[in-house]
């Protein structure tokens, strides 16, 4: 199974980047995510580039439908400096199968006001 491919709109640094909600379905059926965590790194310029950042669920993730697959990166002040960041995000189940269901990129523009 290949990933997503989800390119979260540009965001100027010092802004808040607005949360952002994934619903997690295979072949059109949701994904139980009842007793699963889920790890969202970033890294920067590449996808083995150095890691700006990890989220887990109760630090920038939340779960707001597990059996319906629902969860959301919450809204946080983005402070990062400019560049093109690349992300994905691994599920781990409680069976202990582990799954990569979205990936992507995230530009950070430096802004005026910032510099």
């Amino acid at each position: 199974m290949n990933p997503a491919i989800y390119t979260i709109p540009t965001h100027y640094r010092g802004d808040t980047l607005n949360s952002i909600t994934f619903t997690i379905k295979e072949n059109t059926i949701a994904v139980d995510l009842t007793g699963a965590s889920i790890k969202m790194d970033f890294r920067r310029g590449t996808d083995t580039g150095a890691l700006q950042e990890s989220k887990t669920i109760g630090s920038g993730l939340l779960v707001t439908d597990a059996v319906n697959g629902v969860f959301e990166m919450i809204a946080y002040i983005n402070n990062w400096e400019a560049g093109v960041y690349f992300y994905d995000m691994q599920i781990t189940f409680p069976s202990s199968i582990i799954r990569t269901y979205v990936k992507g990129t995230l530009t950070v523009k430096q802004d005026v006001a910032g510099v």
